[in-house]
């Protein structure tokens, strides 16, 4: 849901380009300015930017914030888009209450409704797909969640539950944890359905064709 202001501004301005390697977005959810407009900006030691501590600019880019078509997130600032650089995935849980009352809350202020999957990834992470978008629980709160024994995988490995009460479950009362191999924010991105470092789309449709031939096949570099 965007701002009343926000769509007026979008009505008003449609064609202002978007903006790409401003804003990232930490493993716990922190906003970031890379601002790369300042005199002397250097990226080896700028490039992680600036922590945004402003309360009203935090909640003003967490109720304008979405995602394209393509699983690139964005905050809609007035009319033009700023592309987010993901730490991990675009939405970031942290759990309130105690059993059977907990909550998952993504860092922009809404209450997960749905889990459709959970996995973990190569680096003790816990992550979703929710109702609400691509998400990964904030490492400090994983321990608070109730984790349980699930029956042995066909191949005969060991496997957890996730169970969260107020939530709807399946008839094991519990999301099965699948085990991804994935680590990073790209490959875990591929996994879920999100792109962790946007590119004009141009670009990234580039990159990822580029990505996808065989090392032999890819065009040689130019003279």
């Amino acid at each position: 849901m965007l701002d009343d202001q926000v769509k007026r501004a979008m009505l008003k301005w449609p064609q202002v380009p978007s903006v790409y390697g401003w804003l990232r977005l930490s493993r716990r959810g922190q906003w970031f300015l890379i601002d790369r407009g300042q005199p002397g900006f250097d990226p080896a030691r700028d490039g992680e930017g600036s922590p945004i501590s402003s309360p009203p600019i935090i909640d003003f880019i967490g109720r304008n914030y979405e995602c394209d078509r393509r699983g690139a997130w964005y905050w809609q600032n007035g009319p033009q888009r700023a592309f987010v650089r993901i730490g991990i995935a675009p939405l970031i849980l942290r759990v309130l209450n105690e059993p059977p009352r907990q909550l998952l809350v993504t860092h922009t202020g809404f209450v997960v409704e749905r889990i459709d999957r959970v996995l973990g990834d190569a680096d003790g992470n816990l992550l979703m797909n929710t109702n609400l978008g691509p998400a990964a629980v904030d490492d400090r709160d994983i321990g608070q969640l109730q984790l349980t024994a699930a029956e042995p995988t066909a191949d005969g490995n060991d496997a957890m539950l996730l169970v969260l009460e107020r939530y709807p479950a399946p008839a094991a009362a519990g999301w099965r944890i699948a085990v991804c191999n994935a680590s990073g924010a790209a490959a875990l991105g591929a996994e879920l359905g999100f792109v962790a470092d946007p590119a004009p789309e141009a670009a990234q449709e580039a990159a990822q064709e580029a990505a996808r031939k065989p090392a032999d096949d890819r065009d040689p570099p130019a003279a």
